[in-house]
């Protein structure tokens, strides 16, 4: 009985260094990052109406901890009929967003994301004629 209570402390204590170590190495600014959900709304510039199946890439940097590299991490959503989507898991910070349409120029640009359940507009603009 002795000998089994010896080897689960063993294991206890194990697992107590492995999620230390596990701490440590994790990202300090993924650990420490507030979450939060963007919701996006795409319209046209001139007419105002919602783009449907607009296509959104939103890219945001997760910075490296201890012995790990930063990495950019990427979601990509479509808008539905009323020009609307969201992407619900992302951290305070800076992010990057990415809008593609048919019959509309391609839009990029960084957002500052500040508060809870932050809310971008995008007007996309049609190309101009070519004569």
């Amino acid at each position: 009985m002795r000998q089994t209570f010896w080897k689960q402390s063993r294991l206890v204590r194990a697992g107590m260094i492995l999620a230390a170590v596990m701490a440590i190495c994790m990202p300090i600014s993924l650990a420490a990052a507030r979450m939060t959900t963007v919701r996006v709304q795409v319209n046209d510039a001139k007419s105002g109406e919602p783009i449907f199946q607009a296509h959104l890439t939103l890219r945001y940097q997760v910075q490296g901890g201890f012995m790990r590299r930063s990495k950019i991490v990427s979601y990509t959503a479509k808008t539905d009929k009323n020009g609307k989507s969201q992407f619900p898991v992302v951290p305070m910070g800076t992010i990057t967003l990415m809008v593609t349409a048919p019959d509309h120029n391609t839009f990029g640009k960084e957002f500052e994301i500040t508060k809870d359940e932050q809310l971008i507009k995008v007007k996309l603009q049609k190309p101009h004629e070519v004569l």
